[in-house]
């Protein structure tokens, strides 16, 4: 079970394209957790012993969690005595809090996302100070322990997915790239048109790595070669983790099945006091229940299913079906190298395809 817990809604970046920040802004939530941690354990035992997982991921989430380690801190050695269930430890960062990070709470933390803000790559075509303070920050922690770091990447209509990820590939274990989920874009026809070209040459670059024996870990190729090469059964649930698995714990204790759309209280699911209920969030209640690509994309975002039109739900699919066919038209060679490879197999097995929502 996946807990996003909300360390503060405070931030020190500010990203455009940051839906999360705006509408906790708009419905002014606390800053600071106003629940006992007391409480938020109880409530985390009680998912655990309800839903049949042995781990319980403790994402730090926010605004942005290094704000405030203290809290951090406070929340891990609330779980400290826990023996029901294992804990993993995930801190959800922009990065440049990194460097004081404290030995206490980096000696527990088991992986970090690192969410790039691509309108502060590069400053009149040059790369910025910003970018090299993350790349600086990285190294550090990597000094002091050998950390899996995902870097996350929001495809919007300003981003360039091909340059974004050819430059931050070097610097992370993983990438992971989602595709914008604002309800509207201003020319979301343009935005496909751009993805689907630069999406190819991504693949194409990728596959030249490939071939020479290199395999880069960008999650969405790897998770959707996986899924052609091995057997997996029709999902019932939507691998986001949407109405599933997933829980965001908001600073004043509600609790939401995803972290947008907090202010229309759409995603709304209980808070930690009186536990959480999801209703009607299967794959079965959308449009995707019949689509021949879910085992493929499982039914990518179920957040979508409950806000988005149809025709802004049908751009996302024909964006990943578009790369679902750039995989299958050269599965056949993949195959090949990998049967004369056998130790490939793993890396399409990694398990840290599994900390996220595999598909943009």
């Amino acid at each position: 079970m996946e807990y996003y817990i909300y360390v503060t809604n405070k931030c020190n970046l500010n990203c455009s394209y940051c839906s999360v920040m705006l509408e906790n802004n708009s419905r002014h939530l606390p800053d600071k957790l106003e629940y006992k941690l007391e409480d938020l354990r109880n409530f985390v035992d009680a998912i655990q012993n309800i839903h049949p997982h042995d781990t319980a991921r403790i994402y730090f989430f926010g605004g942005e969690p290094t704000l405030d380690f203290d809290t951090i801190a406070s929340i891990m050695l609330s779980f400290k005595d826990v023996v029901a269930y294992k804990v993993e430890f995930i801190l959800h960062t922009n990065g440049l809090l990194l460097d004081s990070i404290p030995e206490n709470i980096l000696e527990c933390i088991d992986i970090i996302f690192l969410s790039i803000n691509y309108e502060k790559i590069y400053i009149d075509g040059k790369i910025s100070d910003y970018f090299i303070k993350l790349i600086h920050n990285l190294s550090k922690i990597k000094s002091k322990k050998q950390i899996p770091f995902i870097g996350r990447l929001t495809i919007s209509e300003g981003a360039s997915i091909y340059s974004e990820c050819a430059l931050v590939g070097d610097f992370f274990d993983y990438v992971y790239w989602q595709l914008d989920n604002q309800k509207n874009l201003k020319d979301v026809i343009i935005y496909k048109q751009q993805y689907e070209r630069e999406i190819s040459l991504l693949f194409n670059y990728w596959f030249k790595f490939f071939k020479e024996g290199v395999i880069l870990r960008y999650i969405p190729f790897l998770s959707i070669v996986q899924h052609l090469l091995y057997e997996f059964p029709i999902p019932q649930h939507f691998y986001c983790g949407y109405g599933d698995d997933m829980i965001y714990v908001q600073t004043d204790g509600s609790c939401y099945a995803c972290c947008d759309e907090v202010d229309s209280k759409q995603h709304f699911i209980g808070d930690i006091y009186n536990g959480v209920e999801f209703k009607n969030m299967e794959i079965s209640n959308s449009i995707c229940k019949n689509c021949d690509d879910l085992i493929l994309c499982g039914g990518r975002c179920g957040r979508m299913h409950k806000d988005f039109e149809p025709e802004r739900i049908k751009h996302f699919c024909e964006m990943n079906k578009f790369t679902f066919r750039l995989v299958k038209n050269h599965l056949s060679e993949i195959i090949d190298k990998i049967n004369h490879f056998p130790q490939y197999k793993d890396v399409f097995n990694d398990a840290m395809m599994d900390y996220t929502e595999l598909l943009p």
